[in-house]
């Protein structure tokens, strides 16, 4: 995988619990400056390895598979719900939303996030849902529309299995911007967010091709417009210093006016630099919760 090279880097460590009130007149200022600079990421960088799984059982390693007949995706979508290796009872749900050109078994096959929630004690059900492969989370002009997929659709599964738990929201590169749009569009429904390496554009024509329909489309699910909404919110927002979306992901953190973690280290835009950074994003969201 050929990640843009934004220069020679150091070895860096930074982690980092801030807050910040950068106003919308200084983030425009800056995004203007970073657009003539950055460029445009394209997508297709990032693509990765994916299988499927279709099976409704209960496996040894505590997943169950299953198949779930969308109408807002007007297809069948693959899913699969891990429950957490302690004897104890759940105390949260951690949902995870695949990358680009992916599925759900991202969250099992390439991070593990079952494993890594338990090798820090975090008592967690960790479910995930085919989104699309190039759907970017959100209602698109074709008819399909993952985001109420997710939110009206698989979370009213999941809770009917594990009970109405308190939630929180993951995920990588598409999925990270699909976490962060997910707890901006329904903030009551997760008490964390935490994306890696998220998705994230300044302006409409920087955008991967095929990521939205129209400037209005891009505009109508813009991050930076209700950040505010993340306000009350647990964040852990973690990036590599070599990852094309560093940048804008900064500004971003730069302009959350709340206290938040930013986890900034050497690394790329590849599942190196996520099985890194996980499992200090759970720790960090457990610890908030009180749950280690």
């Amino acid at each position: 995988m050929n990640n843009r090279d934004l220069g020679k880097s150091r070895h860096v460590s930074l982690v980092q619990e801030s807050s910040s009130s950068v106003t919308r007149r200084q983030f425009l200022l800056k995004a203007g400056g970073l657009a003539a600079i950055g460029g445009v990421i394209y997508a297709g960088y990032f693509r990765d390895h994916h299988t499927n799984s279709e099976k409704k059982i209960q496996n040894q390693s505590g997943e169950t598979n299953g198949i779930l007949n969308s109408e807002f995706m007007h297809s069948n979508v693959g899913w699969t719900i891990a429950m957490p290796q302690s004897l104890k009872p759940a105390e949260l749900i951690i949902f995870c939303l695949h990358g680009f050109d992916n599925n759900h078994r991202m969250a099992f096959d390439d991070i593990d996030v079952p494993a890594v929630a338990n090798s820090i004690g975090l008592n967690a059900v960790v479910a995930a849902v085919d989104g699309g492969a190039d759907n970017y989370w959100h209602k698109r002009e074709n008819g399909t529309d993952a985001m109420s997929m997710l939110l009206y659709e698989f979370m009213p599964l999941v809770q009917s299995k594990v009970g109405k738990l308190k939630q929180a929201i993951i995920g990588w590169s598409m999925g990270g911007y699909g976490a962060l749009l997910a707890a901006e569009k329904k903030p009551q429904n997760f008490v964390a967010v935490s994306p890696a390496s998220p998705a994230l554009w300044l302006l409409p024509g920087e955008t991967a091709p095929g990521a939205f329909d129209s400037p209005q489309d891009f505009y109508n699910n813009d991050m930076f417009t209700n950040i505010d909404k993340l306000n009350g919110k647990i964040i852990a927002i973690a990036c590599g210093l070599q990852d094309p979306f560093y940048n804008s992901t900064k500004l971003f953190t730069e302009s959350i006016a709340v206290p938040h973690r930013s986890i900034f280290l050497n690394g790329g835009h590849d599942s190196t630099f996520w099985n890194q950074a996980a499992p200090l994003q759970l720790k960090y969201i457990g610890q908030r919760l009180n749950l280690l």
